[in-house]
Order: C-alpha cells, then structure tokens, then sequence
C-alpha cells in the first residue's frame, strides 16, 4: 500500500493519511481531542465524505502516530472488505478480529518505516532527516 501511495521522504502520518484520502477518493481528517483518560485512545468517525481520526492529545507524539496509525488500519480493513459505511458511523466497539487487524496494520506501517530507514543509512541516504524515517514518521508536522 505504501508502495502504491509513493509518498516522499520524510514520512509523516499527515501525509500518508492525505494520500491514503487522495487514493480513496474519501478525505481523512485528523483531529487532536483531549479525550478521557478512561475512554478509548482514538475514535474514527466515519462519514460519507470523509473519515475523521479523533487522537488523544496527552500523550506522545509516537503514541499518537500509532493511535492515528491504528484507526487507519480500521479504515483499509473495511476498504478492502467491501464494508465502508453508508451513513455516518461512530464505531465504539470493534470485534477482536477488528481489532487485531487494525493493529497489524498499524505495525506493518511502522515496520516499513523503521526498514526505509535501515535502508535510507546503509546507502547513505539518511540526510536531512536524521535520525530516521521513524522518527519522521512520528515527530513531523501536524502532531504538535
């Protein structure tokens, strides 16, 4: 998927969620929310023009990328599974498989983040976003 999107380096969750929306002809917003200590961490709503990522403000910047990340991976699931919801839809309550493959998502992303970044030092190409296309990831813009 990442492949597919192209994005440029560094990459940042903003970007890859503007292109992810530009590929799915479906905008996704991002949205800090100081949400309850208690509650859930993120919250994807939905809608018929657009998908919103509600993301805990108080908490670190590689803990939102990750939120924001794991929403996402809800999003592709229900893309490639036909299920994207006709009406607007507040989903609180994901099944363990849900769950399971939004966070394989998540992870996978990470993951080709952190090999980029392997990649990008072994050939030098790591400059000007040092230390690591991780750290780009998770430290760039929008997530203040």
């Amino acid at each position: 998927m990442i492949r597919r999107l192209a994005p440029q380096l560094p990459l940042s969750v903003t970007t890859l969620c503007e292109l992810l929306g530009e590929d799915r002809g479906t905008p996704i917003s991002l949205l800090e929310w100081d949400l309850p200590a208690d509650g859930p961490f993120g919250v994807l709503i939905s809608r018929q023009d657009e998908d919103v990522i509600a993301y805990q403000a108080k908490t670190t910047k590689a803990h939102q990328a990750h939120i924001i990340l794991h929403e996402v991976g809800h999003i592709i699931a229900y893309d490639i599974e036909g299920e994207r919801p006709a009406d607007v839809r507040l989903r609180t309550c994901y099944s363990d498989r849900d769950e399971r493959d939004a966070e394989i998502i998540a992870s996978t992303i990470m993951n080709q983040a952190i090999s980029m970044s392997r990649r990008a030092r072994r050939y030098g190409l790591d400059e000007p976003w040092q230390p690591s296309v991780y750290n780009s990831l998770v430290l760039t813009d929008g997530l203040t």
